[in-house]
């Protein structure tokens, strides 16, 4: 399940080069190998079925294969997301900010977020994503408070698919637990791909609006 904003799906361009762009695609696109048989892969999966009541920790991915090929299961275990290859998760974490998120050093879940260009503009939630072991506890609230953490000067955007209510939920969640208010604004009022949508995607777009008052204090 994909909890909240955006979706998921096929590899989308990001505000970068041309030949990065490019590159994105066709590792993306040509991996056909599957993640199930990986060395490794198996014995994480058995861990996570018996994930103790632990505490969560978040870290920033750092753009190497062992975070890449994390991203990688996790994406296999996550159901509604498209598997990407080591390489292109890699490169995304070089571009993006990619938060992780490890109940007992296991990595269970993980943010990508987008920030905006210039200073008004939002940080912008593309996709935050848990492993089916690991919801309900709280992981996506991490993930989500997480990335806010790191920008505190600016509002924070993002997307849900139109029937997702889950993520909608956890969106009106999070914006309660940094005193913000969240409020639905046009699909058109930023770029698909800032929100992490594909063309042809159905989304609802929303702005969590921090307290001035906190902001002034910072």
């Amino acid at each position: 399940m994909i909890l909240p904003s955006a979706a998921i799906q096929a590899p989308r361009p990001w505000p970068i080069n041309g030949a990065a762009i490019c590159r994105c695609y066709r590792l993306a696109v040509f991996d056909l190998s599957s993640p199930y048989q990986e060395p490794g892969f198996g014995i994480w999966k058995r861990r996570l079925k018996s994930l103790s009541v632990s505490e969560i920790r978040v870290r920033e991915a750092k753009p190497t294969a062992e975070d890449g090929r994390w991203m990688r299961w996790m994406q296999a275990d996550g159901e509604s997301t498209y598997i990407h290859s080591v390489e292109y998760n890699v490169l995304k974490i070089e571009q993006q900010l990619v938060l992780v998120a490890e109940i007992a050093d296991d990595p269970v879940g993980f943010c990508n977020a987008l920030v905006g260009r210039t200073k008004s503009d939002p940080l912008f939630i593309q996709l935050v994503a848990v492993v089916p072991s690991a919801r309900r506890r709280g992981v996506g609230l991490a993930l989500l408070s997480a990335a806010a953490a790191r920008e505190p000067l600016r509002d924070i955007a993002m997307a849900t698919l139109d029937d997702n209510l889950a993520a909608r939920s956890l969106n009106e969640r999070f914006a309660k637990s940094i005193g913000g208010e969240i409020r639905s604004v046009p699909p058109r009022r930023y770029r698909r791909t800032d929100l992490g949508f594909a063309n042809g995607e159905s989304h609802h777009a929303w702005v969590v609006e921090r307290s001035r008052e906190t902001l002034i204090g910072i």
